[in-house]
């Protein structure tokens, strides 16, 4: 014996009503949030972080190039044309 089901009606989703946010109003800051000494002084101690990185980056750059050298040195001896 054979049951054939009838298909499920769709769901449906109870929408929300739309809710307004009232406006917020934000009270005004001072007129300096930070100082303009402290904001030079904040980006030279980052331009010094920046080059201590940059510098960092140039170490890596230039170990990988040292590490990798000799097998590509090797890599190209084999596929030249004078080495056939």
């Amino acid at each position: 014996m054979t049951t054939t089901s009838k298909p499920r009606p769709a769901r449906r989703r109870k929408i929300k009503p739309m809710t307004t946010k009232p406006n917020v109003v934000l009270p005004k800051p001072g007129e300096d949030i930070i100082p303009f000494e402290l904001y030079v002084k904040d980006m030279k101690n980052r331009w010094k972080v920046h080059l201590y990185e940059i510098d960092e980056l140039s170490k890596d750059i230039r170990w990988t190039y040292n590490k990798a050298k000799p097998y590509i040195d090797k890599v190209v001896t084999r596929l030249s044309p004078e080495a056939s």
